[in-house]
């Protein structure tokens, strides 16, 4: 049976489409193939609600990472990553309830009676609260967010604050695109549940350059995929004990 031990989630903030590096769809198809979901949140100006293409793309990116959607002015930014986090926590749950549901009585969460629906629900939205929660957040650091980006900044800071009152462990690492020193990503913050260590490591993020979407994705995933394997190995180390293995043969 499909274990839920953490949800693992990429959410993307952005102002506009990629153009720089590979396809971002692909990438969020990538993560999602490999347990990672990867939503988006498009920052719209005042004075109009994004171009056409941007939001295909967005959409496209929050359809292949099997994530979610959403637009908002800068100004609400902190609200609508706080509630996106929570939602995407939900839509992960529900997804892995409804194949083992498949699996076990060869139906999905959408397809059985309402009054059992109804409690699987309302089981997820109370389960969802103690998962615990790894998110990266992939800042849009270019030209074009220069205006937006400290707003950004706080609005990462209210988020780890909010996470505070989940019951189960949560934690966010930030890579901001492009990258410091001219590199296409760079990695701000690994994961911490310091608030800060959180506000101190994202103050060196500047806006300039172009957007490669894609090559976020891409860190975002390696960050998380490594952040595992040592958390493995240090689980394996304590169960081990090496020292005092060392200590029966040569103490």
């Amino acid at each position: 049976m499909e274990q839920i031990g953490e949800i693992k989630q990429i959410i993307i903030i952005t102002d506009g489409k990629s153009n720089i590096g590979r396809s971002p769809i692909d990438a969020a198809l990538d993560a999602y193939k490999r347990g990672i979901t990867v939503s988006v949140i498009g920052i719209v100006d005042n004075d109009n609600n994004g171009d056409e293409r941007d939001v295909e793309e967005l959409e496209g990116i929050a359809k292949s990472g099997g994530g979610l959607c959403e637009y908002t002015h800068i100004k609400n930014l902190g609200m609508t990553i706080q509630m996106m986090t929570q939602k995407t926590a939900q839509k992960t749950l529900e997804q892995i309830v409804s194949r083992q549901l498949k699996s076990i009585v060869g139906t999905d969460i959408n397809e059985i009676e309402p009054k059992s629906r109804y409690k699987i629900v309302d089981f997820i939205e109370k389960y969802g609260d103690k998962v615990n929660l790894k998110c990266v957040i992939a800042l849009d650091a270019s030209g074009s967010m220069k205006y937006k980006l400290e707003s950004a900044k706080q609005s990462l800071i209210d988020l780890l604050q909010s996470m505070r009152c989940r019951q189960g462990k949560s934690s966010i690492a930030v890579v901001a695109y492009p990258g410091q020193q001219n590199d296409v990503t760079s990695i701000v913050c690994k994961f911490t549940d310091n608030v800060d260590t959180l506000e101190s490591r994202i103050r060196v993020i500047k806006a300039s350059g172009g957007t490669p979407t894609g090559p976020a994705i891409e860190t975002s995933v390696t960050l998380i995929l490594n952040e595992a394997v040592e958390t493995e190995i240090l689980e394996l180390v304590e169960i081990i004990k090496p020292e005092e293995e060392i200590r029966k043969y040569y103490v």
